[in-house]
């Protein structure tokens, strides 16, 4: 009878969630909003950043993609540090590399220290989720995972579309540098708050290693089509990695004579969809099955509107639409990583996650690397304050690059359940 009571308490004390769980969740869901916000701010602040330092549109993009790629090269090095080391303290090291990343903008007129900070900001944001993962795990009931996580997630998406309209107004009324220095007090004020209000007992945890670093990543290189699902996924983040995160902004106020205010807000309903889209997508995954399936047809779909988007001049409650539609189907990503992890066997599932959102992620560079590169070939020599001017050619022909990869997607995921078919193997 003792041992039965005991037993009891012990699962009634699992199931509680303290306050201080909900404060180290509070905080690392902050995180997370928070680095949507400095992902997106170049995209608000482009012709600032353009002007003090003299670039181009290939060179901005190179700074703007150059987040993505710190972002991906450290998400799997963040990983194995808060598995093995204190949370806490990679965390707050993480929020103080974000407001390092910022201070070239501030105080360099170097190019290359500005991209360099790019990095190192992109660096620091990949432990948000990351971290958000850790801080959920150790706190709550393992029944509350999903929940919790979502809303991180909706709240974090919530960041994002703060990033936009209410960012340009505080740039307008406030100017830029004052915004960029805020975005560092804020930075080291969250990695404070991480130190002295998440418990320092939120240590690592004492896994169980099923082999070298080396030995999973094989494993997850050589199972059928994880590397090819990755590829392909990546292929379809230009909508919201290419577009929503820098480009939208000025294309919208270019292209469609939008003023600053209306052009900085309709991005986000891009991140807005997805909110939805996140549960509505995985719901409908259940209910059918048929995974694979809906990530390809949102690839077409997506496809599709930005086609219209970039060719023909739509309403904008047509516009506003679409991109909440959009926004739906970039949820697609949380498809993907269930696909990915079906493809192996448990205990190699962290790894293979991983590594299909690094290869997503870093795709970010590839979009915004050739969006700028393709309207830079058709500057025609006009500026304005110093600043180079482009045609709308010069954005419709760079952004298309968004649909056809989005089509080369759609085809792509269409070979692989052919290849399938024919090796016999099943494809979710």
């Amino acid at each position: 009878m003792t041992k039965n009571n005991s037993a009891s308490n012990r699962i009634v004390a699992q199931t509680k969630v303290s306050s201080q769980a909900w404060i180290a969740w509070s905080i690392v869901t902050f995180f997370y909003a928070f680095q949507y916000v400095l992902r997106v701010f170049p995209g608000i602040m482009i012709n600032d950043i353009r002007l003090k330092f003299g670039v181009d549109t290939q060179q901005f993009g190179d700074f703007s993609g150059a987040y993505y790629l710190g972002y991906a090269l450290m998400h799997i090095p963040v990983g194995l540090l808060l598995d093995h080391k204190s949370p806490r303290f990679v965390i707050a090291f993480s929020a103080l590399l974000c407001s390092f990343g910022i201070l070239p903008l501030i105080y360099s007129d170097s190019w290359t220290f500005a991209v360099i900070g790019r990095f190192l900001l992109g660096a620091g944001s990949s432990t948000a989720i990351l971290g958000v993962f850790k801080v959920i795990r150790l706190n709550f009931p393992s029944r509350k995972f999903g929940t919790v996580l979502g809303f991180s997630v909706m709240i974090g998406l919530l960041g994002a579309i703060y990033g936009g309209r209410p960012v340009q107004d505080l740039v307008d009324s406030l100017g830029w540098m004052t915004v960029l220095y805020g975005f560092v007090i804020a930075g080291i004020l969250l990695a404070l708050a991480v130190i002295f209000l998440i418990p320092k007992r939120q240590n690592a945890e004492q896994t169980t290693s099923h082999g070298s670093l080396t030995h999973d990543l094989k494993i997850a290189f050589k199972t059928p089509y994880v590397m090819t699902t990755a590829l392909l996924a990546a292929l379809m983040v230009g909508p919201l990695e290419g577009f929503a995160d820098v480009w939208g902004v000025s294309y919208l106020i270019q292209s469609y004579g939008f003023t600053k205010e209306t052009a900085s807000y309709l991005p986000g309903l891009i991140f807005f969809g997805m909110c939805f889209g996140s549960p509505a997508l995985a719901y409908l995954g259940e209910r059918t099955g048929r995974y694979r399936l809906i990530v390809q047809s949102s690839a077409l779909i997506m496809g599709i509107f930005f086609i219209f988007f970039l060719l023909y001049m739509l309403p904008l409650w047509g516009i506003q639409i679409s991109f909440l539609l959009v926004g739906v189907l970039s949820a697609y990503q949380v498809l993907v990583m269930h696909i990915n992890s079906l493809r192996v066997q448990e205990k190699y599932s962290g790894i293979v996650t991983a590594l299909t959102n690094m290869v997503i992620m870093s795709f970010g560079y590839v979009f915004h690397h050739f969006i700028g590169r393709i309207m830079n070939s058709y500057w025609a020599g006009e500026t304005i304050d110093g600043i180079r001017v482009y045609p709308v050619d010069a954005y419709d022909n760079g952004l298309m690059i968004i649909p056809f990869a989005l089509f080369l997607a759609f085809l792509g995921f269409y070979g692989e359940r052919i290849h399938a078919r024919i090796k016999g193997r099943n494809l979710y």
